[in-house]
This record gives C-alpha cells, structure tokens and sequence, in this order.
C-alpha cells in the first residue's frame, strides 16, 4: 500500500538550554558532578559514546535531581540504538522538567521506534500544544496517528508540518497517503505530485502516486508509475539474473522470458492472465511460482514451463516481474484479459469433492462457500461477523478456510452450521482442494485473500467483503471490478466496521435465495 516516510535524521544532539555544559555555580559545591558531566560531553564531541553513557550516569548519581544529565544520558543512549534504555532516562528528565520540547521530542521518538505510537501520542500532542513549530514534532505526530489508523487527525497534523515546510518532500507524500486512507486518491495526487516535484529521486513518492492512479481506475497511468516500487530499498521482491535483461516490452517473436512472481499468492492468481499475452506475442514462457501454487497454476493457459521457486530454471533470454506484466503490456481499464474462467480444478477432486458436498446441501439449498481470514490483518473478518449470513433460511455454509482460522471455526463453526468437510490436504495439493471445493459452490463470499482470486479465476460469483480502504486492484468502483466480472464488492461503510459489510452481504445472499426459488 501507500509508503509513509521519514523526515530527515534527527540532530542526536539538538542545540539549547540542555547542551552546553554545566557552568560553575549552576549547582553549587559539586565539582566531582561538574567534572563527570563534562567529561560526558567531551566524550560525545569525541564520538566515545559508552564513555560518555558512564559519565552520564555518574553525574546522574551524584545529582538525580537535575534533568539535564537525564537528557544527555537519554540522547546518547538513544543514538547507541539502547531505546529502553534510553526511554527510562528520558522519562526521568520529564519527571523533573515536564514542560521540556527536546526532552519530550526525544521521549515520544524513542517510543516510535519501539513501535509503541499509542504511547507517544500524549508526549508528542502536549509538543504540539506548547511548540507548534517544534522541527519534526507535528511530521512525528501525524506518523504516530497513521500508525493508529486516525488519518483524519494525521492529516491536520501533516498540514501543520507542510505550512512550517511547504518544500518538505516528506512531508507532501505524507500528507498525502493520509488523505489516501480517508479514501480521497484525487485529492491526495497533488500531494505525492508536489512530492515529486521536490525530490524526484524518491521512488515511494512516484509510487504513491501510481497507486492514487490505479484506485481511480487510470490503469496505464498508475501502473507506469507503479514501477517506482522496484526502486524502493524495503522491496523484498526484486531479482536479479546476471546476464540476462529485464523485458523491456520489445519484440519477443524466438525468445524465452522468465516471469517470476512478486508479493502474495493472491498477486499470482490474479495476473497469471497475462501469460497467454506474451504467448501471443511468440515468446516461450516460464513463470516462476510459489510452491503451494503450482499444482493449481499447471492449469493456467500461456504457459510453457511452470516452475516453483527453489527449483532448477531452464535457459531463458530475458525476465520480468509478474506484477510488471500490466505496465509492459499496456493495460488500460477496456486492455485488461478476461478470458474467464483461465484455471480448472483437478478432475478427481472435483468429482471427490462434488460427492461430499452435494451429500451435505439440502435440495434447493444455495451452497455458499465462506473464507474469513486472510494474511493481512486488516483484510481478515472476525468469523463472529458472519451470524447474519448463517441466518439466511435457504443459504447452507461451508468452510474454504485453509490452515488459519480454523480456531474459529472450532468455537463457532457448530452454531453458525458451517459445514467443515473432512479430507482438505496441506500445501500445493490444499489448493487443489479449495479450488475444487469452490467450483461445487453457488456463491463465495471471502474477504480479500487468495481464495477470492481463485474463485474468481474458476469463473464463480463471488461477493468479496473489503475494509475501509481497500487494495488499489479493487479500484474505486462502487460494487463491481473489471478483474473479475462475477464478482459483487461489499466495501465498508464506516472504519472497522465489520458487522455492518457482512449484514449487507446477508441481505444480498437472501435476495438471491429468492431469486433461486422464485
């Protein structure tokens, strides 16, 4: 999703009342403290900071009282990346000087960085109150806010920072990713623009910008600017192949390309439609996999040899990343493939599973396979949120939940009347499984994870539950996506909000009951 970004570094050791020195007479009849105290100081100037840190808590000693060596003992153990340490020293300072802005600066960040944002909010907001132009004070509370997921308060906070630093490139991507998760694209592109503009070297502001695009449906736009991610030195997915080059959307009549998967499994599912693309344009194809994907990509159309990651590679002539296919390949909202369905389940587990789950619907029923949790937190739904739907007279459920998740269905599963059928296998042969079990359903309703891919891919209705903001695939359409056409989108009304997508989704399984029996 959106990158949020850091100002630049913080000065270790910021210029003021704190530093300096202790002058002869600021405490009285203390010539060992004094001698301690500077020869700490001494010792930063030097960059000895464990010396300086024994100084420091030697001063510390012999005055507790003074809130001055708490500081400097705080700030150099925070730059010695000690951040309890640190926080401890920290919080005695305060204790003594509450009112303090570097102190309660140093205090709030050193909580940052031990991802603790709630912890940070009062230190950082009574910042705000007492020093509104603190440097990094407003920018560190608007990051602590994203971080809690209150984008309205974090983007008041961003725009504090962006009037003491309108040129703060920064500061305008964060901004602007905060008006992003109020699901605002168009305004946040002026934003990561102005970001752009600044400091045009950085790759997660152009890729912030792609992702605006791509919620607004400008695809060739989005996923051009979409590449920039590559660039990013947080992107785990890059490869690298000696010799060979990078696809750059030439002539591929003769030639062999490797295509090798980035992100989730989901990502795979959804763009191994762009195989037969390039087989079109008379490449060879190889396409790399996940594992657990590759007993159900075998049936995907356009490719030549499909290989897992860990195993031996064939000769190839050049190579792309799977999410990069739509960039090179032109995509726009009327180029998108929707050869539907494009995967086929395993003939022997479809006839196994058909037996299983004809044996467990009743005759009218609508069998409605429901998928709940998915790898990322924020897409997963609580499993109590689909009593509604087990409600429905007519709609009879049954679990497409694989390996997570199936605590919940333990607990609520027998009152819900899921139907967990036995049999599922682990690994690359599950998948076989969940695809075979999906295409013996009338409906799916999964939140946004692979299943819902593979459903979609198999060519079933799905109705996809999504959060607040959803994934840039889901666009901004209001219930409908070009991806998958038999798909119907149920997107939260109100953040965290759960309960209020899922009655809705009952509302529409009943209706289409109706629709059956009628």
């Amino acid at each position: 999703m959106v990158s949020i970004g850091r100002r630049p570094a913080d000065r270790a050791f910021p210029d003021g009342a704190f530093f300096g020195g202790v002058r002869e007479g600021t405490v009285v009849g203390e010539d060992a403290f004094l001698q301690r105290f500077n020869q700490g100081l001494l010792h930063v100037e030097g960059a000895r900071l464990p010396e300086a840190v024994a100084s420091f808590r030697a001063a510390a000693a012999m005055r507790p009282e003074h809130p001055v060596v708490w500081f400097l003992l705080g700030v150099t153990l925070r730059t010695m990346g000690r951040a309890e340490q640190a926080l401890a020293a920290l919080h005695a300072a305060l204790r003594l000087r509450p009112d303090h802005p570097d102190t309660l600066f140093h205090f709030a960040s050193v909580q940052l960085e031990l991802l603790w944002p709630d912890r940070a909010l009062p230190a950082l907001r009574r910042l705000v109150a007492l020093r509104p132009s603190h440097e990094g004070a407003a920018f560190a509370l608007g990051g602590a806010l994203m971080a809690l997921d209150a984008p309205e308060e974090a983007e008041r906070a961003f725009l504090l920072t962006a009037l003491l630093q309108p040129d703060g490139a920064a500061v305008n991507n964060n901004l602007g990713a905060a008006i992003m998760a109020q699901r605002r694209p168009g305004v946040a592109l002026g934003h990561f623009r102005r970001a752009i503009r600044i400091d045009p070297s950085r790759p997660e502001h152009r890729k912030n910008l792609g992702i605006a695009q791509l919620m607004r449906g400008e695809l060739e736009e989005g996923f051009r600017e979409y590449e920039w991610r590559m660039g990013q030195a947080v992107w785990q997915w890059n490869r690298s192949y000696p010799g060979k080059p990078v696809w750059d959307g030439g002539p591929l009549a003769g030639r062999t390309i490797l295509v090798h998967y980035e992100q989730g499994l989901g990502d795979s599912v959804q763009f191994v439609r762009y195989l037969p693309l390039l087989k079109a344009m008379g490449a060879r194809t190889v396409f790399e996999c996940q594992p657990v994907l590759k007993r159900l990509l075998a049936s995907a159309p356009g490719i030549d040899a499909l290989v897992a990651r860990g195993e031996t590679l064939p000769d190839f002539d050049c190579c792309l990343s799977l999410m990069s296919l739509p960039y090179r390949c032109s995509t726009g909202a009327d180029r998108i493939p929707r050869d539907i369905p494009y995967l086929r389940t395993d003939p022997e587990r479809a006839v196994f599973w058909r037996e299983l789950v004809y044996g467990q619907a009743r005759p009218g029923d609508l069998r409605v396979g429901i998928q709940w949790r998915a790898d990322g937190g924020n897409r997963s739904i609580p499993l109590e949120c689909f009593e509604a739907l087990s409600q429905v007279p007519g709609a009879r459920l049954f679990s497409l939940q694989q390996a997570t998740g199936l605590d919940e269905l333990e607990r609520l599963g027998e009152r819900f009347g899921i139907i967990d059928l036995p049999g599922r296998r682990a690994g690359a042969e599950g998948f076989l499984d969940t695809a075979a079990l999906a295409e013996c359903m009338d409906l799916v309703v999964a939140c946004d994870s692979v299943v819902g891919h593979v459903a979609g891919a198999l060519g079933k209705p799905v109705f996809l539950a999504l959060p607040w903001l959803g994934d840039w695939r889901w666009m901004n359409h209001p219930d409908r996506t070009p991806w998958y056409p038999a798909h119907r989108l149920f997107r939260m009304a109100r953040r965290n909000d759960w309960h209020g997508v899922m009655a809705r989704v009952a509302e529409a399984v009943a209706e289409k009951v109706h629709r059956a029996r009628s």
